[in-house]
Order: C-alpha cells, then structure tokens, then sequence
C-alpha cells in the first residue's frame, strides 16, 4: 500500500490533536517533526506515550482501514527507537504502511 509522507504526517497530527484535548497544556505535542516524544527531553510521559501510539493506530485504522501495533517486537527491538521524534514516529508508519 502506498501513502505519501503528507498523508502520513496528517494522520499523526490529527492523533496530536486527539492527544492534546487530554493533556495540560505544559504537555501538549507540537505538530513539529522535531517533537521529542521519548526520553528526557520529552513532555509527555510514558502513559502519555502509550495513548499517544494508540491514537495513532486508531487514525490507521480509522483512514486506511489498517489494523496496526505500532508497538510490537519490530520497533521495541530496533536500535533506535521509532518513538523518539515526530519525524522518526511518522517514517516508521509510512514504513510499516508501504510493508503492509
């Protein structure tokens, strides 16, 4: 299945902005490839994270009528993390998308 990286990257914001409704404000997620979304410099945590991924297999499943686990074996093994960044969340899903 092929979808272009805007696609993608619309998908993962419009979770951003389902994310942002339950969060305080010093939390939200800027729609910023350079977001951080893991680690120190991150302003979410990790429940935060969890719904965050959610959201976004919820918007696979809701646009492309992908049923998805972002957060299986495949990302939790990769050296870097696919959740670090924005930018490196949305390539990961165009990744899994084009492999599907």
């Amino acid at each position: 299945m092929e979808t272009s990286k805007e696609h993608v990257t619309a998908l993962v914001y419009r979770a951003v902005d389902e994310i942002n409704a339950e969060l305080t404000d010093d939390q939200h997620l800027d729609k910023d490839p350079a977001t951080v979304l893991f680690g120190s410099q991150a302003r979410i945590d990790s429940m935060a994270l969890v719904s965050f991924i959610v959201a976004v297999e919820e918007q696979l499943f809701d646009e492309l009528g992908l049923s998805m686990t972002l957060a299986d074996d495949k990302a939790m093994s990769m050296e870097r993390s696919p959740f670090r960044t924005l930018a490196t969340l949305i390539d990961y899903v165009q990744s899994r998308i084009q492999a599907a």
